[in-house]
């Protein structure tokens, strides 16, 4: 009786039905300035420790600030990340293979008071929750 009232028909059983059911395609969540400049970057430089810039061929930049993570994550803390890249970086935010995150702004203007709001946070015993750094001569998580 379940099958019937959830509309599958075992007469037809490929009537309507869902085979890719995985997860959406992974260039679906590009912030806009990298899907429209995809495979079209000329350079990078790191302005300051934490801080990249990339350069498409269109004069289009983006800005990285990499921050330390944890390999382990609450959901709480994952969940201030998510706040951070809504108030910052429109919702954009990505994990690097070390678990380090990093957080993509369109202009310079926004890189600094990502940055600020990143150093206000600390654990209650005073180590920083998002240590930014991790790039060029530096250590890395």
């Amino acid at each position: 009786m379940a099958f019937i009232s959830s509309g599958y028909n075992p007469d037809k059983p490929m009537e309507d039905r869902i085979t890719d059911i995985g997860p959406r395609k992974y260039d679906e969540f590009y912030p806009p300035v990298i899907a429209n400049n995809k495979g079209k970057w000329l350079y990078h430089e790191i302005l300051k420790p934490g801080v990249l810039v990339h350069v498409a061929e269109s004069g289009d930049k983006v800005f990285t600030v990499r921050c330390g993570g944890v390999r382990l994550m609450s959901t709480t803390h994952i969940l201030e990340i998510c706040d951070i890249a809504d108030k910052h970086c429109d919702g954009y935010v990505r994990w690097t293979t070390r678990n380090n995150i990093e957080f993509m702004v369109d202009s310079e203007e926004k890189v600094e008071p990502l940055i600020q709001d990143l150093e206000s946070r600390k654990f209650a015993a005073g180590s920083y929750k998002f240590p930014v750094g991790g790039t060029g001569a530096g250590v890395t998580n």
